[in-house]
């Protein structure tokens, strides 16, 4: 089975307190910007999207925080040009959730098979009050994932033929998943939104890489075996997953984790 290498991909920036991101109780007064991003697979015979971001007739319908005013569905394509690919390029596409940030291109990706947890298909047509007050699901979501030619709805934690495991991790939605890739240098655990930064599944952490390079103090959370965003709904669920999470990765360490609003996703943007 060949190893897999991943890639960010850039898709816009959400500007919000630390505190509302990472949660702890603590940086409240830190005003940082967190990317949204999504991650281009690739074993030298498959080409698999996890997630493709954003775009730019979202920004004004967002209910929440400060976006910047950068492309989205462009930075989606020139970070798949920068591989030598286009969208008629991925053999498959994988959903960690359905929310706005993370599926708003899908119409770009109709033709291949496709990747979603059962329960996150339900919610996505069912979602709860505050969902819709959030606009977690935006309706056009709901429009162009029932023109997926090969929608695949899972029922739980599944082993793909080619090595990459998907998981339920609760806490985010009703459908939320991870996903292990094995790459040459190890197991690394594609987080989603539970946790979306590292520092929430690694609490003691004292510093934090931006998307510009720079590295800046953070306050460690020393009572808390995880911390956990505004936007964790189940706060039982989600320490469940990160436990989960914590057993799936090569070693319970930073270094195999990453989740889609990191900053330092942008400045490292390869792994494997």
């Amino acid at each position: 089975m060949k190893p897999w290498t991943i890639k960010a991909i850039y898709a816009r920036k959400l500007t919000v307190p630390k505190s509302v991101g990472a949660g702890g109780g603590v940086d409240a007064d830190l005003l940082l910007e967190f990317p949204f991003t999504c991650f281009l697979l690739r074993n030298g015979e498959e080409n698999i999207l996890v997630d493709n971001g954003m775009k730019e007739s979202y920004l004004e319908q967002m209910a929440i925080g400060d976006v910047s005013a950068e492309g989205s569905t462009q930075l989606l394509l020139d970070g798949l040009a920068e591989e030598g690919l286009t969208p008629a390029d991925i053999t498959s596409v994988i959903y960690t959730h359905l929310h706005y940030d993370h599926c708003a291109n899908g119409d770009l990706f109709l033709d291949v098979p496709t990747y979603v947890q059962r329960a996150e298909y339900n919610n996505l047509f069912c979602p709860y009050d505050f969902q819709a007050a959030r606009m977690d699901y935006f309706p056009d979501t709901r429009e162009w994932i029932q023109k997926c030619s090969n929608l695949i709805l899972l029922d739980g934690d599944v082993k793909l033929a080619n090595g990459l495991e998907l998981f339920v991790t609760k806490g985010h939605s009703l459908g939320h998943q991870s996903i292990v890739v094995p790459t040459a240098k190890g197991r690394y655990v594609l987080c989603g939104d539970v946790p979306d930064l590292l520092c929430s599944l690694f609490p003691k952490m004292d510093k934090m890489t931006l998307m510009d390079g720079s590295v800046i103090d953070i306050t460690p959370v020393l009572n808390q075996r995880f911390t956990t965003s505004a936007f964790i709904n189940d706060l039982f669920g989600a320490y469940e997953s990160h436990y989960k999470q914590l057993s799936k990765a090569e070693k319970p360490e930073p270094e195999y984790f990453i989740c889609s609003h990191e900053p330092s996703n942008i400045v490292r943007k390869y792994w494997g």
